[in-house]
């Protein structure tokens, strides 16, 4: 790098005379080194290399080689450190997102001792817009730095506290995003637990039981109500019509020539004819009411045929494992036990706690 001339203030020496002494600077460089060192469990070796030897210029005061070095790990158009051909220094981008945020406040830094003000704030804004709790660390810059990053984000406050806002409300939406996630996953394993708690039974119909008569049709295919009603009023009508049967069967039998020993009078045929008249037509009524109320039956269950059900009955399903919690509350338990070895036997306890 050029020497400054005498009548010039060189920049190195204007952003350290402002700052720390000669061996402060060196325990910053200690300690920025060793942070940046841990940055490689995140990153590629590549990638912390290359921000490693872009701090290097920085703390030698280099300040227009370490804004070129920084420009370039920042620049999309740049191949990443990791497809860059190998050794090759300064010609490779970031991609990790810390190694880029230190990177961008590197460069502003930088530009702050050159006095590119401008071109330092638009890092500082960039830095902010992308992480709007973001604090240059005092360890690693000097205050001039610092104090430029507080007055750009003084500058910019409006605008960083909606973007924490929108910030905020995505985060919230995640929120309600993963707990409706895990509302639905819990109904989902109950609705799969109701599942395999119930055994689902097919039971085949037959048409020929759909004409038995007496609902029993209508019961085979899951019409109880049809079925009580067919299965009663047939056997009221049915019921009527034998007992009717037997009453005329009665007045047949009745023989005319017997004389009543209380009146001496003979069997009245005009009164006997019409209740054997009235019980023949009440025993036809009855069986004509049976036989359309079965014909209707067997009908009806032919027509209403299902040729098979389905039932669901319940089935054992294992518990789930213990929780943590119930885990720790279980009670202890002691089992004692007996063993055989060689030459004797053993006494023991095995327990639970």
């Amino acid at each position: 790098m050029a020497e400054c001339s005498r009548g010039d203030e060189c920049p190195r020496a204007r952003l350290r005379g402002r700052t720390v002494s000669r061996a402060g600077r060196v325990g910053l460089a200690v300690v920025t080194g060793l942070f940046i060192g841990s940055l490689t469990r995140a990153a590629g070796a590549d990638e912390a290399q290359e921000l490693e030897l872009g701090k290097n210029r920085f703390d030698a005061g280099q300040y227009e080689e370490a804004v070129k070095r920084f420009t370039t790990m920042l620049d999309p158009s740049v191949a990443p450190c990791e497809k860059s051909a190998p050794k090759k220094s300064g010609r490779c981008r970031l991609t990790d997102k810390v190694l880029i945020e230190r990177a961008r406040a590197f460069a502003a830094a930088s530009l702050v001792a050159l006095g590119r003000i401008p071109e330092a704030d638009a890092h500082i804004e960039t830095i902010f817009r992308q992480n709007p709790t973001y604090a240059p660390n005092p360890a690693l810059f000097p205050f001039e730095v610092i104090d430029r990053f507080t007055e750009v984000k003084a500058r910019i406050r409006a605008e960083l506290e909606a973007i924490a806002r929108k910030e905020a409300e995505i985060a919230l939406q995640k929120r309600l995003a993963e707990q409706k996630a895990e509302e639905d996953k819990r109904r989902w394993l109950a609705e799969i637990q109701r599942l395999a708690g119930q055994e689902r039974v097919v039971q085949k119909n037959s048409r020929l039981v759909a004409a038995v008569p007496f609902g029993v049709g209508q019961f085979q295919n899951g019409s109880p109500g049809l079925g009580w009603f067919f299965a009663i009023s047939e056997a009221v009508t049915g019921a009527a019509a034998l007992t009717f049967a037997g009453v005329f069967s009665y007045y047949v039998s009745i023989d005319l020539t017997t004389i009543d020993p209380d009146t001496g009078a003979p069997v009245d045929r005009a009164a006997l004819n019409s209740a054997m008249r009235t019980a023949a037509t009440l025993n036809q009524v009855a069986f004509g009411t049976w036989a359309a109320l079965t014909v209707a039956g067997i009908v009806q269950a032919q027509i209403a045929f299902v040729p098979e059900v389905v039932t669901t009955v319940k089935r054992p399903v294992p518990k789930p494992p213990p929780t943590l919690d119930e885990r720790k509350s279980a009670p202890v338990s002691m089992v004692p036990v007996v063993s055989v070895v060689p030459g004797g036997a053993g006494l023991g306890v095995v327990g639970r706690f």
